[in-house]
Formats: C-alpha cells, sequence, structure tokens
C-alpha cells in the first residue's frame, strides 16, 4: 500500500453488522454491551478523536480514548473491544505518519496487529481489519513486503471465506488487488471486489456497537482504478453514484477534479 494512499485517510471523516460467519462467530452477543455508554458509536468516536488530534496537533485525544478501551478490556476482554483497540490503533498509526513520526507509526501499526492477532476465534470482521493494517504496514517493512502481503491475501481470504457478504473484506481483497504491481498479477480483480463491495450494506442491521467503515473508500478506489485505466465513463458513473450516496464524502469530492473534463 503506498504512503500516498495513506495519507489520503487523514481527510475521511466520514467513513461510511457483520452477520454471524459460517464456521466462525460473532463479536459478542448484543446484551453484553448494550449498556456500554464507551462502545455506543465507538467507531465515530474514533474517526473524532482523530479529527482532534489533527486540529491540536498532538495524539493525547487518541491516546485518551485509546487508555479508555484499554481499560474496559482489562474489565471485560472481549473481542469486540480488542477489534476497537486495533482500529484506534490503525488511526494513531495515520496520525504519526502525517506527523513525520514514521518511527511512532509503525511502533502503532505493530501494536494494532499484535492485537488482533492475539485474539482468539476471530471473525470476519477480525480478519478484515487484520488484512487492512497488514497492508498499512508494508511500506515500513523493506524486505519483508512479500511475506507481509502473502498474509494480508490469506488473511482477506478468511475474511470473505467467514462471510460472503462482509462489505470490508471485499474491500480489503480489493485494495490489495489494487496496489499489487501488474507484473506480479495485480489489478486484474479490483474491479470485481469493489463492485461486489457495493453493492452490500455498511451493516446489515444498523448496531452502533459495531463496524460500518468501507463503503466510501470502495467507491473511491474503485474510481481511480478506472481513472488508471482510462475508463472515463465508467469513473464518472461511480462518482456519480458514489456523491448520491454520501453527498459529504471529502475523498470523492477531491476526485471530482480528476474528472473534469473528461
Amino acid at each position: 500500500m503506498k504512503i500516498t494512499y495513506i495519507l489520503t485517510l487523514l481527510l475521511l471523516f466520514h467513513l461510511a453488522c457483520p452477520v454471524q460467519a459460517k464456521g466462525g462467530t460473532a463479536h459478542t452477543p448484543a446484551v453484553k454491551v448494550a449498556s456500554d455508554s464507551l462502545l455506543n458509536g465507538v467507531q465515530q468516536k474514533i474517526q473524532t478523536a482523530f479529527i482532534q488530534s489533527i486540529q491540536t496537533k498532538t495524539p493525547t485525544p487518541l491516546q485518551t480514548l485509546q487508555k479508555a478501551l484499554e481499560k474496559r478490556y482489562a474489565q471485560r476482554p472481549l473481542n469486540l473491544i480488542q477489534y476497537w483497540r486495533g482500529y484506534l490503533q490503525f488511526y494513531l498509526a495515520i496520525y504519526h505518519l502525517k506527523s513525520g513520526a514514521k518511527d511512532l507509526a509503525e511502533k502503532e501499526t505493530d501494536r494494532g496487529i499484535a492485537l488482533l492477532k492475539a485474539m482468539e476465534r476471530k471473525n470476519s470482521e477480525d480478519y478484515a481489519l487484520l488484512a487492512l493494517m497488514e497492508g498499512f504496514s508494508i511500506p515500513f517493512k523493506g524486505m519483508k513486503v512479500i511475506v507481509i502481503s502473502q498474509k494480508m491475501q490469506e488473511h482477506g481470504q478468511l475474511a470473505l471465506s467467514m462471510d460472503s457478504a462482509n462489505l470490508r473484506a471485499h474491500y480489503v481483497l480489493g485494495n490489495n488487488d489494487f496496489y499489487t504491481p501488474k507484473a506480479f498479477g495485480g489489478g486484474k480483480k479490483v474491479e470485481k471486489y469493489l463492485k461486489k463491495a457495493l453493492s452490500l450494506p455498511a451493516q446489515t442491521v444498523p448496531n452502533p456497537f459495531l463496524p460500518s467503515w468501507g463503503k466510501e473508500e470502495s467507491y473511491e478506489l474503485l474510481i481511480r482504478h478506472y481513472i488508471r485505466e482510462e475508463k472515463w465513463a465508467a469513473a464518472k458513473k461511480y462518482h456519480r453514484l458514489g456523491m448520491e450516496e454520501l453527498p459529504n464524502s471529502y475523498l470523492l469530492t477531491v476526485l471530482s477534479k480528476k474528472l473534469e473534463g473528461k
């Protein structure tokens, strides 16, 4: 995954329920977290803390939430809490990368990957996030890129096999194919994976405790794929559809400039 793409995530302020995985497990019965105010809307809380960190030029908002989730996990060691701890590490890594602290970005990424790997009985959502973070780690790892890329592909496929209706599993696999050089077979499946992702709901049932990211990223990456291939009609079509579905999307608004006059 390229650094230039990673940095565009800094501008992603409006990120777009896992179903029971075949052979896997749901994160946790809803009754166990229904009264947990920390986990209610936690995805948006992490994104908001990230924005605050960028605006104030300090990781304190993210670190405060990081400590709260760590404390909550110590009280209730649920996979769902561990998942959100990993997701927060992703944003901490982006923050440090934007700040120029590459070593810290790598450290936070590695910590997030370790948290997810340590989870027992991982489900489709867990593997999808793990694959995403492994892809994020590639620019830091030098000669290990091939091994990490293989692990990312393996975990993405596991996410898909456990839940074929998981939008995020399709997105991660499409992302991996997009950034794989054509000389190594890349670019052949990105369209299939991302179109499938866009056909799926962010959540099968609205749930403020569970992930819903991936829709906006899928639109953005599919459009960039078509731009790269100079398929302008398709690029404009999906840009229009994306803006209709996500009218406040900064990433899609930025892409408007690349489509002017095409």
